[in-house]
Formats: structure tokens, sequence, C-alpha cells
């Protein structure tokens, strides 16, 4: 389980380094938080494209889109596909409160704030739940697309998420390192539910396809 192993080497170590305000660390995020703020300030286009781009991965919307994915999923018999977006919906939220919960962050602020958001700030809720909703889904969706738009399909899934961290960072209700942890342990749990996914299709004696083909290959027939 490469994703499992991930997500603890990843967790673990810069929860810490965070919890105990590493200064080297501290220096680095002070210093990107300092940048952004002085690229929105010379720029209202740049902010105006972060204010709205940061949407994209509001916990709201992650979960009016993922229950309205499950719906047609279960719509069209798909009940398998059903859990592992609700599996990997779910964990999301758990491993994102759960972290915020135990390393306590306070979130940074800008001299002249231009956006606000409640809670912790270590990781970032919008950057894992993105990453997680984008790729799972491209991941469902796969088989569905013809094979030349496949590749886009897969940049689009993490470009979005990519997106959506840099619109925390730049609209300074984030620091460099939450969503950076947010994004990698975004991809590290979707592998570990695409792990255990594929695990199931082995015990029932169906074949494992390259993750390149989906979860469901039997989707394109």
């Amino acid at each position: 389980m490469l994703g499992l192993l991930g997500l603890t080497v990843l967790l673990g170590p810069v929860a810490v380094l965070v919890r105990r305000q590493w200064q080297p660390l501290v220096d680095i995020d002070q210093s990107v938080t300092q940048a952004a703020e002085r690229a929105v300030g010379a720029s209202p286009a740049l902010l105006d494209f972060f204010l709205v781009t940061t949407h994209l991965g509001d916990p709201l919307l992650m979960t009016a889109l993922t229950v309205l994915t499950l719906l047609l999923l279960l719509r069209g018999g798909q009940r398998r596909l059903a859990l592992f977006v609700l599996v990997a919906r779910l964990g999301s939220l758990v491993l994102s409160q759960g972290t915020k919960n135990v390393v306590d962050r306070a979130r940074p602020v800008f001299d002249h704030p231009v956006a606000s958001a409640a809670g912790a700030s270590f990781p970032s809720g919008h950057a894992l739940g993105s990453t997680v909703f984008y790729t799972s889904t491209a991941l469902v969706l796969l088989p569905l697309v013809p094979r030349a738009w496949r590749p886009a399909l897969l940049v689009t899934a993490l470009t979005v998420p990519l997106v959506v961290s840099a619109s925390r960072v730049m609209i300074g209700v984030h620091y460099l390192s939450d969503v950076t942890a947010g994004f990698l342990l975004g991809l590290a749990w979707v592998a570990v539910c695409t792990a255990v996914f594929a695990t199931w299709r082995a015990e029932e004696g169906r074949p494992v396809e390259p993750l390149t083909e989906g979860l469901e290959p039997e989707l394109a027939e």
C-alpha cells in the first residue's frame, strides 16, 4: 500500500515541523506569504482571478458535486464506483479536520487582508478536498472518455487543485506548507482508495487493468 505509506511519511514529519514551528519552514512560509501579498496588491486582476478560482475547492461545492456524482452513479447502477467516490470524500474530510485539530496552526495574516477563513490552517482543506474530488472523479470517468482525451482529463484533474492551492496562498488564508501538504495528502489518499478498489476487483476475480484505463474499464465497452 504505497499510498498509505506515503500518507504516513508525509503527514507525520511535516505536521511535527509545523507544530514545532521549525524556523526554516516558518521563514519559507512567511517569505512566500509576503510575496503573495505584494503580487495581489500590485494587480487587482490577479487578486480577482484567485478570489474566483479559490471557490473551485470550496468544501460545500465539493460535497454538492460529490452528492451529484453519487446520484448519477447509483442511477446508472454503478454502486461500486459510488462507494469509491463516497469513501474518498469522507476520508478527505476526516483527514483534513483531524489533522487541523492535532496541529492547530494559526492562519497567516496579510497586512491588508483580502479574504478570511475560519479554523486551523494546516493542512489546507480546499487543497486536500479538491485534489481528492477531481482526481477520484477523473479515475471514474476515464473509461467513458475517448483515449485521445484521457491525458487532458488527467492533467485537468491535477491542474484544478493546484490552482486552488495557489489561490489559498495568494489570498492570504494559507501558508505554502499548508497547501503543499493538502495537495500531497489528497493524492496519497486517492492512491489508498484506488489500491483498495483494485484489491476488491482482484478478490472477485476481475482483471486489474493499468490505472490509465480507469477504475472500471468495462464501462468503455
